[in-house]
């Protein structure tokens, strides 16, 4: 049973994809206060080490073409162990979900609306992506290309204007660390941002796309999202250079230089309004994929009644997970990676195993 039936486009979905990796460019200094100049090599290897995960998804994806991951669970486990393995995922969505909402918060509020308490801004934010999301994956999705493509071009201009602050030298020394760093580096980028591609799962009934031609898509829009990562942690870093560990918004620092030794002046507001539009639809996907588990988990003809309550959980749940941005960030480097391993590779993995031996589905003749 599909209860939200919009469907969207290959290149549509390609470019939410993207999107939605690149709206984790506030999220850099949960490895880059440890990797330091070397961060740019993390990115590439967790871009590396996530590749198998992302077969494992559009494996699931192609088998699975009609079913959400809530379905699939059900079929694949059963009714009392799927709803369990379903009940989990939709912690994790829900958990996803506020940590999201909470970091908007917290960069609006230091960034550009110091005095504005907490609570409007979540308020107002989550009002916004209500709407969206009550208006199904159609509306939530539609403009991840011009998303996308904005924050592409604010990304190429702010090289230009930081070009003059950059130095080779920062990057150096290279390679000088201990191997630990570069493994805890790229374990934390391979599932934050980008094992957290898993969520598409949940849309996977709404793709109008030929079973066999969803990997593509997939694919293209985590090199575009993955490559738009790497450019920004090589621009900051070729800025900032080792003292890129100190500071909290990596990306934001950087472009307050511009004000400082450039005629040009505020331009991280650039940034700024681009990090919020990104992160407007981050939260929107994730928001999404929680009232739509609630829907199939319990079983209802709608979902749209659901999302104000669910709206107010993000809210509370989102004041309460951590107490400050620095805690985040702590937990984000040394235990949420291991966490989310478990929801993000070894819950899909145990899934296809589970569903081979048990010969499910039925798979048509050339399917695989």
């Amino acid at each position: 049973m599909q209860i939200d039936k919009g469907k969207i486009s290959g290149i549509q979905f390609m470019f939410t994809v993207a999107c939605f990796i690149q709206s984790s460019s506030l999220l850099t200094s949960f490895f880059t206060s440890i990797t330091k100049q070397d961060s740019w090599i993390v990115v590439i290897l967790g871009f590396v080490m996530s590749i198998p995960s992302l077969l494992i998804y559009t494996y699931i994806m192609k088998i699975f073409p009609d079913k959400n991951l809530m379905e699939i669970n059900n079929i694949v486990f059963g009714p009392i162990i799927g709803k369990v393995v379903s009940v989990l995922y939709l912690w994790f969505f829900l958990t996803l979900s506020a940590l999201n909402t909470k970091d908007l918060g917290d960069f609006v509020q230091k960034t550009t609306m110091q005095n504005t308490p907490p609570i409007i801004i979540l308020v107002v934010f989550i009002l916004l992506c209500a709407w969206a999301v009550r208006n199904g994956v159609k509306v939530v999705t539609r403009y991840s290309m011009f998303f996308t493509l904005i924050a592409i071009l604010i990304v190429l201009s702010t090289i230009f204007f930081t070009i003059n602050q950059m130095k080779i030298d920062n990057f150096l020394p290279m390679l000088e660390q201990p191997k630990m760093v570069y493994i805890q580096g790229t374990h934390i980028i391979s599932t934050i941002p980008f094992g957290e591609l898993i969520v598409f799962l949940m849309i996977n009934p709404n793709l109008e796309i030929e079973p066999k031609k969803r990997r593509k898509y997939f694919f293209y829009g985590f090199i575009v999202g993955g490559l738009t990562l790497l450019i920004i942690v090589l621009r900051d870093t070729a800025v900032l250079g080792n003292t890129i560990k100190i500071f909290a918004l990596p990306p934001f620092e950087t472009l307050r230089l511009i004000s400082i030794h450039s005629a040009l002046s505020r331009v991280e507001v650039l940034f700024a309004v681009s990090l919020i539009m990104l992160m407007f639809f981050k939260i929107c996907i994730l928001y999404y994929v929680t009232v739509m588990s609630i829907a199939y988990i319990f079983k209802l003809q709608s979902f749209k009644s659901l999302v104000i309550s669910v709206g107010i959980i993000i809210i509370i749940y989102s004041f309460n997970i951590y107490p400050s941005i620095i805690a985040h960030i702590n937990s984000a480097s040394k235990t949420a990676p291991f966490e989310w391993f478990m929801f993000e590779t070894i819950l899909p993995l145990i899934t296809i195993m589970v569903a081979r031996i048990r010969k499910l589905p039925k798979l048509k003749k050339g399917m695989i």
